[in-house]
């Protein structure tokens, strides 16, 4: 028991060591790159380093004090560098905690609000930290906390303000850690539905081929069927033959409207209309000319048929990306452009920047349509582009396959 014991002890040393290794001398990790967080911070950033440099004109004048002016300003680079790398930034308030009260008069400090070291710092070791648990996980705001304490103490012989402080620096903590965990279900609530939406869209396109697969077959049945009557005079293997596949066709065709079963959901209303396809897109294009879109339309498809599922795919893909600028970018002209290109149907539909205000209100808003177009694509072994253009617009970029099969 006793050296098991010591082996438990000794994997908690070596985790705890690795722990503050990590803390103290970890080289710093990506910055920050989401745009709605570096806003948010650089604001908060802004505000804290207006608290720290308005005490810069006060101790200026405080006389020879020149030493407050410049811890004053020192305040302000922690603050900054937390914008990007937040440890880096807990490394330099860790530093300033013991350097200023040696560098500064922390007696005048004391009397003059209680602490022994500048209003700024004490808000900016807040922020930090507030920043640091957003980006961090919990063993290392822990951590930094604990170090935290421990370079604070030595200027705090009263042990009722240590704990004051720390509880306060903790409160900084957990807000940026409940920030974290928001934001951590919040893109987990993204990716949870745009599983969803590709499982819709999987469903849909199921129920589509459907419709089109089982028109052919029953084709064949009837064919394989007729066939023995319309062929007089065959012999006994040959219509044996015919039967054998009119089974199969039978057999396929029940497998299939079983499946559908499988995939549709007990709200699902039985479709009686024949599916849209790629002749159909002309009359969508009409219907949003008509709502005050101006849309330019380039159709080269020749008149080959195409394969099954190419032609509601398209049009389905059209509609969204045409739904798509109306909601984001009201007011723009759009391109639509369907060409077939050698084995492949090429589907574009861009826009320029928006004439008036988004729709919805939001461009940070999560587009749904975008993944269901995306999926689609990918079961029929196509590729999917949709990206910002240099002109602000936006652009969807489609190759459908004309030959081969797509990703089950």
């Amino acid at each position: 028991m006793t050296g098991s014991g010591e082996k438990v002890w000794a994997r908690r040393a070596r985790a705890a060591t690795r722990l503050l290794a990590l803390v103290l001398f970890r080289a710093p990790g990506t910055p920050v790159t989401s745009l709605g967080l570096r806003r948010l911070r650089w604001a908060v950033a802004v505000s804290v380093v207006f608290l720290a440099l308005v005490q810069f004109p006060v101790y200026l004048s405080a006389g020879p004090e020149g030493r407050l002016a410049l811890g004053a300003l020192l305040t302000a680079v922690p603050v900054l560098v937390s914008t990007t790398h937040p440890l880096h930034a807990w490394r330099m308030t860790a530093l300033l905690l013991l350097v200023v009260p040696q560098t500064h008069n922390s007696g005048r400090l004391r009397i003059d609000w209680g602490w022994p070291w500048t209003v700024g710092l004490a808000v900016t070791v807040g922020f930090v930290f507030y920043v640091l648990a957003e980006g961090e996980r919990g063993p290392v705001v822990v951590t930094a906390w604990a170090l935290t304490a421990v370079a604070a103490a030595p200027h705090l012989p009263d042990w009722r303000d240590l704990v004051l402080a720390s509880a306060l620096v903790a409160c900084a903590a957990l807000l940026g850690h409940s920030t974290r965990l928001r934001r951590q279900a919040d893109r987990r609530r993204v990716a949870e539905r745009a599983r969803e939406v590709a499982l819709e869209e999987r469903a849909l396109i199921a129920r589509e081929l459907h419709d089109v697969v089982s028109h052919h077959m029953s084709v064949l049945v009837l064919r394989a069927d007729a066939a023995t009557y319309r062929l007089p005079g065959l012999a006994p293997e040959v219509r044996a033959e015919f039967q054998l596949l009119q089974d199969l066709a039978r057999d396929g065709l029940t497998e299939m409207r079983r499946m559908l079963g499988a995939l549709r959901s007990p709200d699902d209303e039985v479709a009686t209309a024949p599916q849209p396809g790629l002749d159909d897109v002309r009359e969508l294009v009409g219907q949003f000319r008509a709502a005050g879109t101006e849309i330019d339309l380039d159709v080269r498809c020749g008149p080959a048929p195409l394969p099954v599922g190419v032609g509601p795919s398209a049009y389905r893909v059209v509609r969204e990306a045409l739904s798509n600028c109306a909601r984001h970018a009201p007011g723009a002209p759009v391109a639509v452009g369907l060409v077939v290109a050698g084995d492949a149907l090429r589907i574009t539909v861009s826009n320029p920047a928006a004439a008036r205000p988004a729709l919805d209100g939001g461009a940070d808003r999560p587009r749904q349509g975008l993944a269901g177009m995306a999926e689609r694509v990918r079961v029929l072994g196509g590729s999917f582009l949709a990206r910002a253009t240099p002109d602000g617009g936006f652009a969807v970029v489609v190759e459908l396959p004309l030959t081969g099969g797509g990703n089950g």
